[in-house]
């Protein structure tokens, strides 16, 4: 029995962006990521998360910083733990495609994720606040888009809307306290 998930980015989404976060003590939770992750949960639906951590490529921190901030973003997040799955990638932007690469807008961690969580797509939506959180879940074939003014959304909106307003489902909010609950996520169990 496949179901359906959300896929959240990080930075931006469910965390404030600080350029390259890499220290736990910047570690800060951005409005409505705790209540979205718990309601959703409760609904019975699967929450991932996909990262692009090119600060890792790009040589400004390590893996083992990763984990610290990854580690505190649970601690904040409290227990019981709503996320099921993070996956990351420390890939640097390429001019050139890099096969069977992670990095958005590949859909690769969305494909890894419904694989080994057994994750209907089809009916599941992806946050971001950027363009590329976006691309990814739609070349994954998920079809409900939701795009955030937090992070680089509000530098982004424009390029978002030109390119997802035909689209089945695209809506646009401020952050995550208003997302839609009652229209998006129907209780599932």
């Amino acid at each position: 029995f496949c179901k359906p998930g959300i896929f959240f980015d990080r930075d931006g989404v469910l965390l404030e962006d600080t350029n390259y976060l890499s220290k736990p003590e910047k570690v800060k939770l951005l409005p409505g990521a705790k209540d979205l992750l718990k309601i959703s949960k409760e609904l019975g639906w699967i929450n991932i998360v996909i990262t692009n951590q090119s600060g890792i490529g790009r040589g400004f921190y390590e893996w083992k910083e990763y984990e610290l901030v990854t580690k505190k973003m649970l601690t904040e997040f409290g227990e019981p733990n709503c996320i099921d799955a993070i996956y990351a990638n420390g890939e640097k932007p390429s001019d050139k495609p890099i096969p069977k690469s992670w990095r958005k807008p590949s859909p690769n961690m969305i494909f890894e994720a419904a694989s080994t969580l057994n994750i209907d797509l089809t009916n599941s939506i992806i946050i971001g606040d950027r363009l590329t959180d976006l691309l990814s879940g739609e070349k994954a074939g998920i079809n409900k888009f939701v795009h955030v003014l937090t992070g680089h959304g509000i530098n982004e909106r424009k390029l978002i809307i030109d390119k997802f307003n035909n689209k089945n489902y695209l809506s646009l909010i401020k952050n995550l306290t208003e997302f839609p609950v009652k229209s998006l996520l129907p209780k599932l169990n």
